[in-house]
């Protein structure tokens, strides 16, 4: 439908018909004072204050996808969480499924870094990963001592885990 008023004899000033010509009855006015065609649709406002409710989604769909990297998942866990909970709390945001949503993506993304980070310092912990780092520190930047300590740290996967760190070269 075309923006301009139906064609007709209308004073060329531009001015529309005075209500109630004719028996039609006059163009109903949009909220900025623009008349409205007959069938038109005029863009309304959003609605206001979903704006937390919003950004809790948003971190805790963030979180889930990285809750891999065990800081991710637990930073924008706990954000999601905070986020939609003051949105919750808060009397005139909106969006409380919104905010419900962010919440619980936020904290199953905290809950998988934290067990993946749990997982991840247990498996460094029996690997002796600890005796490596403090072996390179005492080893005070000689390069002997440090291969030393690397040796003696892929030994000790290679004992524990049954698999080799680095693998032989290939003639």
């Amino acid at each position: 439908m075309s923006q301009y008023p139906p064609p007709g004899n209308y004073p060329p000033s531009g001015d529309y018909p005075p209500p109630g010509g004719y028996g039609e009855q006059p163009y109903p006015q949009q909220p900025g004072g623009y008349p409205q065609q007959p069938g038109q649709q005029y863009w309304q406002e959003p609605q206001k204050g979903k704006g937390l409710a919003i950004t809790a989604l948003v971190l805790g769909v963030i979180a889930l996808l990285s809750c891999w990297t065990v800081i991710g998942g637990v930073l924008f866990g706990v954000l999601a969480a905070i986020f939609g909970l003051v949105a919750l709390l808060s009397k005139k945001a909106g969006g409380a499924g919104l905010a419900i949503t962010g919440i619980v993506l936020g904290v199953i993304g905290l809950i998988i870094g934290i067990v993946i980070g749990l997982f991840t310092w247990s498996v460094f912990k029996d690997t002796g990963f600890d005796n490596y780092l403090d072996c390179v520190t005492a080893a005070n930047g000689d390069q002997a001592k440090i291969e030393q300590c690397q040796r003696d740290f892929e030994q000790r996967v290679e004992d524990k885990f049954s698999v080799t760190v680095t693998p032989p070269p290939t003639p």
